[in-house]
């Protein structure tokens, strides 16, 4: 089983840390223009994981992709990142990867092309983690803008070659970015239909709730992603470090 682990979470959108509402681009508000001073924050203070989002990417409209390479070359020494947004290919995977990207996070890929996943050189195994992004129990693909009606996101993860992947990312967008509480209950209900460790996200809003999370590896929950509750100062990195 995995470590549990806190991913202190960078959403960049035309290059600068943002939050969104349910994935929302209209609903955006800017919480630094500088990604590089954002991750030194939590460097500075020993966070282990950092959980990077190229909103532009996600969406196919130009990316951030000078910015993070430059984030990559300052800091994936010093801590772990996990990309997302916009990792549509085998060749964005494996460029990621060699570029010093611990683990990246893949979604409309997987369903759209899952054997080009497990073609994957055996090199980049369990450096790979599924996104699972569900709104109103439907899964969500293509920068959350497509909804798709009549897919069991369980079987988008069964297509994929199970030694090749490293957790699950399971997001309520419903809950993303509205500081109302992670839908523990259905993330844990798909956690026990799945074998692959499930990291959280969405909606994460207090530390109480956090070492809640942190309460339920058993159930195989072996992280947690949180946004919004960091930048509104709901939540402090003071008290992250103390349990990551």
């Amino acid at each position: 089983m995995n470590k549990f682990n806190i991913y202190p979470a960078i959403d960049i959108k035309d290059g600068k840390c943002v939050r969104l509402v349910h994935g929302d681009f209209n609903q955006e508000t800017i919480y630094s223009n500088n990604p590089l001073e954002q991750i030194l924050l939590f460097v500075n203070k020993g966070i282990k994981w950092v959980h990077i989002v190229d909103l532009n990417a996600a969406l196919n409209k130009k990316s951030n992709k000078p910015i993070i390479l430059k984030l990559l070359q300052n800091f994936h020494e010093r801590i772990n990142i996990q990309l997302g947004g916009g990792i549509r290919s085998s060749e964005d995977i494996k460029f990621w990867i060699d570029n010093g990207v611990k683990r990246v996070v893949v979604s409309t890929m997987a369903y759209k092309n899952p054997e080009s996943i497990n073609n994957i050189n055996k090199d980049y195994y369990r450096k790979i983690a599924i996104g699972i992004d569900v709104r109103g129990k439907k899964m969500s693909v293509d920068g959350w803008k497509t909804d798709l009606n009549d897919v069991d996101p369980r079987e988008v993860i069964n297509k994929i070659n199970p030694f090749i992947l490293d957790a699950i990312i399971y997001t309520d967008i419903t809950k993303d970015g509205t500081l109302k509480g992670a839908n523990i209950k259905d993330t844990i209900k798909f956690a026990s239909s799945v074998k692959l460790p499930i990291i959280v996200s969405g909606g994460v809003s207090s530390f109480d709730e956090i070492k809640k999370i942190r309460s339920l590896e058993k159930k195989g929950i072996i992280g947690v992603i949180v946004g919004k509750a960091l930048y509104e100062k709901k939540i402090s990195l003071n008290q992250l470090i103390k349990i990551c």
